[in-house]
């Protein structure tokens, strides 16, 4: 039996003004709230997100061209920093080398983005979970292969703790238990997370198919020999989509075809091992 994993930020969920929310906060406390550079250095509140998605619009819209070359939490204040700076990156290739060459305190940024998170959710869940608002056919596809008997997981590079609750029925009603997400705990590389799969859950590489909107994850997992598939109705950028195409990687275009073009290739590949 074949098993899926599936990411969960930018694949079941589009959090892109979540990681926005928390990550702004998060770095007002680690650079001093008297910082106007930022959004006014206005902190973001449940009250205040509208008016501020309607005075920074600009702004919001530079850091959604970002989100594409995010690979874990510590990015996200990368962004809130090149916004500071006025100054704009292009591709993954110029993103990587300012993360490699600027200085940034990431463990801090990281405990801070973490601990902004765990306030949002205290003070109120379910305003929480409107700023990343589930992939409706998504949960549908992921439903479906459940009844068939697939086992689905999630491999992320977000904390399992912030996930599993979201996954209750009286929220978006996914049937994968806490115990089959697998985090940031394992590391950023994803390809921990598929070494794990297969020893864990005692399946063939060959018979994990993975979905990911981060073409770097897909292109870490695949010497695996794990059928991966980049998810574009997520955030992923033409050139992203260019380059997957040239290394042979499938395009699910639209969340609507998540579950038939996942599900024809676990067929095709059903077929080849009983030939």
């Amino acid at each position: 039996m074949p098993l899926l994993a599936i990411d969960y930020d930018g694949v079941i969920v589009d959090s892109v003004l979540d990681s926005l929310f928390i990550s702004h906060n998060a770095y007002l406390e680690l650079v001093g709230s008297s910082n106007k550079k930022v959004f006014g250095g206005e902190r973001f509140t449940f009250q205040n997100w509208t008016k501020i998605q309607k005075k920074y619009d600009q702004e919001i819209q530079y850091y959604r061209s970002l989100r594409p070359f995010i690979r874990g939490a510590t990015d996200y204040g990368l962004i809130q920093k090149l916004l500071e700076e006025k100054r704009y990156l292009r591709n993954q290739q110029e993103f990587d080398y300012y993360r490699n060459t600027v200085q940034f305190e990431f463990q801090k940024f990281h405990q801070l983005f973490y601990q902004e998170r765990k306030r949002l959710q205290e003070k109120s869940f379910e305003g929480w979970l409107k700023l990343e608002p589930a992939y409706q056919e998504v949960v549908r596809g992921i439903n479906h292969f459940v009844q068939e008997g697939v086992k689905v997981v999630v491999a992320t590079s977000n904390r399992r703790e912030y996930i599993a609750r979201a996954f209750h029925p009286n929220y978006y009603n996914i049937p994968i238990k806490e115990e089959d997400i697998l985090d940031v705990s394992m590391g950023e590389d994803k390809s921990n997370q598929m070494k794990y799969i297969n020893k864990y859950y005692g399946v063939q590489c060959d018979e994990i198919y993975f979905v990911d909107d981060q073409l770097t994850h897909l292109e870490q997992t695949r010497g695996l020999g794990i059928h991966v598939f980049l998810a574009g109705w997520s955030y992923a950028t033409l050139q992203q989509k260019e380059k997957a195409v040239l290394e042979g990687i499938p395009i699910i275009e639209f969340e609507e075809d998540f579950y038939s073009m996942v599900k024809e290739y676990m067929k095709k590949d059903v077929n080849k091992r009983e030939l």
